[in-house]
């Protein structure tokens, strides 16, 4: 197969999207040689200067190699690679994530569901993000539901808890000895719950349980306005974006991770790869069972999906949650999720075409 990955993201710049295509394509090429990429390493702002660059260089590329197929990083480049098609013949794939198909613009969604619906084969990463394409008329036969990936051992640490525990209260400066962690990472926005979340539950669990909090966002004053309301100060902490060390230090520490979204008009949550980072170190999850992270917790297994701003159902699902074998849940997450069977999934449909 010769096949070339077109992804306006990528690392160094970091991100879900960055993280799914640079383990997407790695994996892939483990599997098919013949593989080549064009990414847009420099983030955003480059993305005017990314995109007419890519597309004189991906007809370039396709027409020196024979490139028989395309895949589109998201629904974004859907109209780029439309164009592509055209004009090499080159069957043309895209993963879908979520917002790429509901962004709320009258324009935007006119000109990527007609390209969409012109392209191959249309990979959506969880039954919730398919659910979205077929309300704007996409083919159910052209899609395909494939989940992200994780690298299993990646957030992995061998250490004792009790060694990792200190480590990590050292690094903080929070006293953790005696306590419950539980813990949310994410970008500090509305639909991902976090507010309600220490509104409404904090308060009714026991006092040796803390919540910590990794990420940043618009909603992150209203959060600490919320901590301070609610004389939280001493059980709910805010620790800003953190380095992948520190967050293999919280995923291995703590002892349930939640994820409280909330339903956000023109927002949703595609499906939720710190579920599956938490998951792959045994750290079982409390979620609420809405739009796409359905599909990245198996319920009863790697944690316990609940009824999005329930707070009796919240309270009874962390007490499920902490009797959940963390062995378990690192092998579940690695047989269902890891990016080898990911990319194995991709490899086997896109030949198929």
């Amino acid at each position: 197969m010769r096949i070339l990955f077109l992804t306006r993201v990528y690392p160094p710049t970091v991100g879900g999207m960055e993280a799914f295509s640079y383990n997407l394509i790695a994996n892939f090429r483990k599997l098919n040689k013949k593989t080549w990429i064009i990414a847009n390493k420099k983030g955003k702002k480059y993305l005017p200067l990314f995109l007419p660059y890519s597309f004189f260089k991906s007809l370039f590329i396709i027409k020196k190699n024979e490139i028989e197929y395309l895949h589109l990083s998201d629904a974004l480049m859907s109209p780029l690679g439309f164009l592509l098609k055209i004009l090499t013949g080159t069957k043309t794939v895209v993963t879908i994530h979520g917002l790429d198909i509901t962004y709320d613009n009258f324009l935007y969604q006119k000109i990527v569901i007609f390209s969409l619906k012109r392209l191959d084969k249309l990979f959506c990463v969880s039954n919730h993000t398919k659910k979205e394409c077929l309300k704007r008329g996409l083919e159910e036969s052209r899609c395909s539901v494939i989940p992200n990936g994780v690298n299993p051992k990646g957030y992995q640490l061998s250490e004792a808890k009790s060694k990792l525990l200190e480590k990590l209260s050292e690094e903080i400066s929070i006293p953790l000895e005696n306590k419950t962690l539980l813990l949310s990472v994410g970008r500090l926005i509305k639909r991902k719950g976090i507010n309600w979340f220490i509104n409404r539950v904090i308060n009714s669990l026991p006092k040796n349980y803390i919540y910590l909090i990794s990420g940043d966002g618009p909603e992150r004053q209203k959060i600490q306005q919320s901590i301070v309301k609610k004389k939280l100060e001493n059980r709910v902490y805010l620790l800003g974006k953190t380095g992948n060390n520190l967050l293999k230090l919280l995923y291995n520490c703590s002892d349930v991770f939640i994820m409280p979204n909330i339903t956000v008009k023109g927002d949703m949550e595609g499906f939720g790869i710190v579920i599956l980072e938490a998951g792959s170190a045994g750290l079982p999850v409390v979620a609420s069972g809405i739009e796409g992270i359905k599909d990245a917790v198996l319920n009863g297994q790697t944690g316990i999906l609940v009824p999005e701003r329930n707070v009796w159902e919240y309270l009874e699902g962390i007490k499920k949650a902490k009797k959940l074998q963390r062995k378990l849940i690192k092998n579940i997450i690695k047989n269902n999720f890891s990016w080898e069977s990911v990319a194995e999934k991709y490899y086997r449909s896109i030949i198929e075409l």
